[in-house]
């Protein structure tokens, strides 16, 4: 069942589309709303794949294709809708761009063309580079670690974007797939004891606001130490490069559609 919120965002995608005049082909919750550790006061922070009207594709140069809308008075929240254009979305596949991944897979779905859905994510996968989305995520890690002092409470905001990085980097370079996109599903790759004080970590964060301080148990700061220990020196397989001509087909489907 949809909620109140969730309705306003729908209606707010239609009519961002209407003003643009794009049509939305797959529109979901991104950030930590979609990884599963929200606080009441977390921003919305929606992502659109669309395309544009028919001529927009065969102008002699290349226009705009992203582009983000930001309203503070919808919600009781912040709310952002952001957005790339089906072109470059299928670009940035090919190059196995770790975004484009979670965008396909993220589990609160807005709005979304199921056929075309279901085809990108099946295509995803011939295009998945392991090492490339692992360096995306263990990149995430060192940023989002690099001012934090364990010895002393830290936002716990800050704690999870560092753990979930890590996680997904570990997760690459020990299953090589790409990570789900909730946390919680990653879990599987610490023990069983950290996994129910990051658990617990996670209810008390659904309940406090985005500015929480917390003090980190000393189980959880040696957590955090081993999984970055664990992806500082990754070995993996070569991959070659999928064909380009499905993206191709793909592409030249929507526009010819539209």
């Amino acid at each position: 069942m949809q909620n109140n919120d969730t309705n306003h965002i729908i209606h707010a995608i239609k009519q961002v589309c209407q003003t643009r005049q794009i049509t939305c082909l797959h529109a979901i919750e991104s950030g930590s709303r979609a990884w599963g550790f929200a606080s009441p006061d977390s921003d919305y922070d929606v992502r659109l794949l669309y395309c544009q009207q028919a001529d927009w594709y065969l102008s002699l140069f290349d226009g705009k294709d992203t582009f983000e809308f930001i309203q503070n008075d919808l919600l009781a929240v912040p709310f952002d809708i952001g957005g790339w254009d089906i072109k470059k979305a299928l670009q940035l596949l090919y190059k196995s761009n770790a975004v484009i991944f979670e965008w396909l897979h993220s589990p609160i779905v807005y709005e979304q063309k199921t056929d075309l859905t279901t085809e990108l994510q099946a295509l995803s996968i011939d295009y998945f580079q392991p090492i490339t989305v692992f360096h995306h995520y263990r990149g995430m890690a060192k940023n989002a670690g690099s001012n934090l002092d364990f010895t002393a409470p830290i936002r716990l905001k800050k704690f999870f974007y560092l753990l979930r990085a890590l996680l997904a980097a570990k997760w690459i370079s020990t299953i090589h797939t790409p990570p789900p996109v909730i946390m919680r599903q990653m879990l599987e790759l610490v023990d069983q004891e950290v996994q129910t004080e990051i658990l617990a970590l996670i209810d008390i964060k659904r309940m406090q606001d985005e500015s929480y301080i917390h003090q980190l148990s000393p189980l959880m700061i040696s957590a955090i130490e081993s999984l970055r220990a664990s992806i500082e020196n990754p070995t993996f397989a070569e991959t070659q490069i999928s064909n380009i001509a499905p993206l191709n087909a793909l592409y030249r489907s929507v526009v010819r559609s539209i």
